[in-house]
């Protein structure tokens, strides 16, 4: 219960983060660290569509390959490294109600729980 709980928690962050700050409202934090990075308003609206596609295949793979350990480290190191990008290019926001900290180390601690149980499954099977 606990491996699908952590599973299924980290897939639907990947598809909300996916979907609502980049595809459907493309939320101005968003455009912020793109433009940051030194990428103008239209790459920086064209990365964060792309960003939010990828965001959300993410969410599926991770359904898909329920059993598989891959896309909960892609998912682990993801977050440690976007949480850099967000230290080097717009640290105003690790001050922000609901900001890149404190998500970036709830999912990354679930993808570690979540390589926990798998091992724990496999090692039962």
């Amino acid at each position: 219960m606990s491996y699908a709980v952590c599973r299924g928690t980290i897939a639907f962050i990947w598809f909300y983060q996916g979907l609502i700050p980049k595809l459907l409202y493309m939320h101005q934090d968003e455009l912020a660290m793109n433009m940051a990075a030194g990428f103008s308003r239209p790459d920086a609206v064209k990365l964060a569509t792309i960003g939010g596609a990828l965001e959300i295949a993410m969410s599926v793979a991770i359904l898909i390959f329920w059993r598989q350990r891959w896309p909960m480290l892609l998912t682990l190191f993801a977050m440690i490294g976007l949480l850099a990008f967000v230290i080097l290019v717009q640290p105003m926001l690790l001050g922000a109600a609901f900001n890149p900290v404190t998500t970036n180390v709830a999912v990354a601690a679930l993808s570690i729980v979540s390589l926990h149980h798998l091992k724990v499954i496999e090692s039962e099977s």
